[in-house]
């Protein structure tokens, strides 16, 4: 279990993370990283059919946690995380897609990314692809991220029931990932946050395997953070693990 603190404050934070490679997959492709005690909390995972996914996904977490400590003097606020994170994002995306056009082994390769950076009283977040963050708030789960998605796009402009897309076999299909363009547009939104919330950042190795009503149940019942992510991974596996599956949990540390 680890504590986030902010200098010179109380801290912020308690956090869990659990990484599967599941029940299919030979290694796992997901890679996460947090920071405890500055408020950062950051998971990749590497595309799937592409090569060398395991390398896109942990130089992602690796490159944003690097820019983030090199900003840290100007994490003053919500404007100035959004901005460095873009600026992160960005050179993680170029990072993975000059190493992919220099290294034929890992050619193509590319990844999702999905970062959570709390302040006192508010979270900023950016993603790329359809790994998620959800919050937990009075017994109730929020989605906070759209997947970038074909299926998603589809399911926006009603051309398909949200029941039908997660059926079709299409669901991995990426609007958007890092490493596949020289560009690559991130989405970054901050909210207010209550000191009971419960942070959950996920791979689809998740989301493929239980429905929100089924993770906002399992996050319910309670217990320990490092209990529910241990029930989050187990229940994937058992329905199948079709993928490798990382859940990272954080929680106002003054919460019970």
């Amino acid at each position: 279990m680890a504590v986030v603190k902010t200098q010179g404050s109380a801290p912020l934070l308690r956090c869990a993370c659990r990484t599967d490679v599941g029940r299919v997959r030979a290694r796992n492709e997901d890679a996460y990283r947090v920071a405890p005690e500055q408020g950062w909390l950051v998971l990749a995972d590497g595309m799937g059919g592409y090569r060398g996914g395991d390398v896109a996904a942990a130089m992602a977490v690796d490159v944003v946690i690097s820019r983030l400590e090199a900003e840290r003097a100007v994490l003053k606020d919500a404007a100035a995380l959004a901005q460095v994170l873009r600026l992160a994002v960005a050179e993680a995306n170029a990072e993975i897609h000059d190493v992919g056009l220099r290294r034929v082994e890992v050619a193509g390769m590319g990844s999702t990314i999905v970062i959570a950076t709390f302040l006192p009283g508010s979270m900023v977040c950016a993603h790329v692809g359809d790994s998620r963050l959800y919050r937990f708030r009075d017994g109730a789960l929020t989605l906070l991220t759209r997947d970038h998605t074909l299926l998603q796009e589809q399911v926006d402009a009603g051309m398909i029931h949200p029941d039908e897309a997660r059926r079709s076999r299409f669901r991995g299909m990426l609007t958007r990932g890092l490493g596949i363009e020289r560009m690559v547009e991130l989405d970054v939104a901050e909210h207010e946050t209550r000191q009971s919330d419960c942070y959950l950042l996920c791979s689809d190795g998740l989301t493929d395997m239980l429905m929100d009503d089924e993770i906002e149940a399992e996050i319910g019942v309670g217990g320990t953070l490092d209990e529910i992510a241990g029930r989050l991974v187990d229940v994937a596996n058992m329905r199948g693990g079709r993928d490798n599956v990382t859940v990272i949990l954080a929680q106002g540390a003054g919460s019970r």
